[in-house]
């Protein structure tokens, strides 16, 4: 059995958290790029794609401090991380499911959607809202008592001992991460089987991005699925130092740094602007409009 080396341990967070960083600031660039996401859901990708950027750089800092003054973690200041750690997790946690949101108006009740999301108010305040409710939920880790333990010689985050620990990573944690989840996957589910339904009704050209921009979100939904199971139901199974780092702060890293990759693999012109391609065909791209508004007009022209 290989030792376990918390150096070692904090090398490969560091690496695969400065990789996952790149790309997820490349990524937001290439969003708020994009003309194909529209505002609406370009906003809520890149709320999204920001909370990846905050944890992907949180994680190399909390990794040198833990090689260079492993103690300063018992300190009230050194609990931060852990704080800003979960409060970076529950924007993107709350940002799915705005996307989420978004996508099920879109395709199950188009006319609402250019009601509410044509306008960019209300797209910014429920940005906005997301971040107030992610803040708002790690408020109480502020307590000492509440407050993460980090453990440098496993290099794993864990919750104090007590009611209060107790409470915030059973329900606040996990209970509510799991609920958000399954209505994600619900709303999912519902827009993919009305495409489904009136998938000879669609322009192709319409249909095949709404297709791809679901199995994104599947993918990014099981993705985080599987750092929550991985957290809290795999870690317990086996006290194995390299175990516990590959199943809670391991996992955690790679959530936030694939998530990006997911984004790039699903979006042709994501791919292309990152590229520094985004001039090509600018007279077709500059009259495109975003692939919602599309399936709104070819709905109301074909129902009238």
């Amino acid at each position: 059995m290989i030792e376990f080396d918390s150096t070692k341990a904090a090398i490969i967070t560091t690496v695969i958290c400065l990789i996952g960083l790149i790309i997820n600031i490349n990524v937001a660039v290439a969003v708020k790029k994009c003309r194909s996401f529209g505002y609406a859901f370009g906003m809520l990708c890149f709320s999204q794609t920001l909370s990846n950027v905050g944890n992907c750089a949180i994680f190399p800092v909390l990794s040198a401090v833990t090689v260079i003054n492993p103690d300063w973690h018992s300190t009230y200041l050194g609990r931060r991380f852990g704080q800003f750690m979960m409060f970076f997790w529950e924007v993107s946690i709350f940002s799915h499911l705005a996307m989420a949101i978004n996508r099920a108006v879109a395709i199950n009740a188009p006319d609402t959607y250019n009601r509410v999301f044509g306008d960019k108010t209300v797209t910014v305040r429920i940005v906005g809202v997301v971040w107030l409710i992610a803040a708002i939920q790690v408020f109480p880790y502020t307590f000492p008592d509440c407050s993460h333990n980090f453990d440098p010689v496993s290099f794993t985050l864990a919750y104090p001992e007590g009611a209060c620990g107790d409470f915030m990573g059973t329900y606040s944690d996990l209970t509510v991460t799991l609920t958000v989840l399954s209505i994600i996957a619900l709303l999912d589910i519902v827009s993919f089987v009305r495409l489904y339904c009136q998938r000879l009704e669609l322009p192709s050209d319409s249909r095949s991005t709404m297709v791809r921009l679901f199995f994104q979100a599947l993918v990014q939904s099981m993705i985080l699925m599987s750092c929550e199971f991985s957290f809290f139901f795999f870690s317990p199974l086996n006290y194995n130092e390299w175990y516990l780092f590959a199943t809670a702060t391991l996992s955690w890293a790679l959530t936030h740094s694939m998530d990006g990759i997911v984004v790039i693999i699903f979006n042709k012109e994501i791919r292309r602007i990152m590229m520094h391609k985004e001039t090509d065909e600018p007279e077709k791209e500059a009259g495109r409009p975003d692939v919602f508004t599309a399936v709104t007009t070819y709905r109301n022209k074909n129902t009238v």
